[in-house]
């Protein structure tokens, strides 16, 4: 049985997936196996890793979904496969530090954790590259300083296959991380994070992550709904900043990012409301970046047409 396995969905991965493989093989801890899940490629993404196989310096296996079944499914099938101490993810086009396995696994080992975080690098198609550390100290932190971290991706997490196995993954096609991240953190007993950057994010122009439509804003909608229903705590405040940060932030962001629906974007606000009358109180909410706690501004007041510039600015960095 292997330390670490890693889980990697892929759908049309052809371009990406041999820079992927490379940084496997350069990872300084070698005891791990890769369980790849293709998604019903329609490109000649299995011939690839067919032909990587037996000659990888890592050990890995290929599952097959029978037709294209989105990101989700195709890690819970990864998950439920895994037979390791430690499990953590990669996307296709993305690839890690060859440290990234070496650090984490360390950590989690000498500080006693259940999980471990750090952060990541945002590198576009050519070449420019921004740092996206979670912190400027590496240790343990507490349950509330993991939860003042802006992380929202299982790619910046090693964590326990015991508690990842008893998380699977909610069936949506966006906000799934988001989602998965904050029940882990509400089941892990013990937390650690390093200041490195261990993760390549990989920004390509018109990849579908990058197109914000209504379907990810409700998919972020149902996200915390989901959230809501399994968060096992008894700090409201916690669950509170995750619909601030994922919801209210994530939602709106998105929506004024490709229309202005104020109809829309005043139901989702209105019903936080509702449940979190005062949630631009929260003591999270200082840890959040200053555009971010701008947008919140603009919405405590729902000055929607504050969000809409914001969310434009943001539109033109991005491209």
């Amino acid at each position: 049985m292997r330390k670490i396995t890693i889980v990697i969905p892929c759908y049309n991965a052809s371009v990406y997936i041999d820079r992927c493989i490379k940084a496997l093989e350069k990872q300084n801890f070698k005891d791990f196996k890769v369980i790849f899940i293709d998604d019903f490629s329609t490109d000649n993404t299995i011939d690839i890793l067919s032909s990587f196989k037996g000659i990888t310096t890592f050990h890995f296996e290929v599952l097959c979904n029978n037709s294209n079944c989105g990101p989700a499914y195709s890690r819970n099938r990864g998950i439920l496969k895994a037979d390791s101490d430690f499990i953590t993810f990669c996307d296709c086009d993305d690839w890690y530090e060859s440290d990234f396995l070496e650090k984490l696994y360390q950590l989690l080992l000498n500080t006693n954790s259940d999980i471990a975080f750090c952060g990541y690098k945002v590198v576009d198609e050519n070449g420019n590259l921004q740092m996206r550390a979670l912190t400027d100290k590496s240790g343990t932190l507490s349950r509330t300083e993991i939860f003042g971290l802006d992380v929202d991706s299982l790619c910046m997490m090693m964590v326990k296959t015991s508690i990842m196995k008893d998380t699977l993954l909610p069936n949506l096609r966006n906000g799934e991380d988001v989602a998965t991240v904050s029940l882990l953190i509400g089941k892990a007993k013990g937390y650690a994070v390093t200041s490195d950057c261990l993760y390549n994010y990989f920004r390509r122009q018109g990849s579908a992550s990058q197109k914000p439509c209504m379907k990810v804003v409700d998919s972020l909608v149902a996200s915390f709904d989901y959230t809501k229903n399994y968060f096992l705590t008894e700090d409201r405040h916690e669950l509170e900043y995750l619909g601030v940060k994922n919801m209210l932030y994530g939602a709106l962001i998105t929506l004024f990012s490709f229309g202005y629906d104020t109809k829309k974007a005043e139901n989702i606000l209105s019903q936080f409301e509702h449940e979190f009358p005062k949630w631009y109180l929260n003591p999270f909410i200082p840890n959040l970046s200053l555009y971010k706690r701008f947008v919140l501004l603009c919405l405590r007041y729902h000055c929607f047409l504050g969000v809409r510039v914001i969310a434009m600015l943001r539109n033109w960095i991005i491209n």
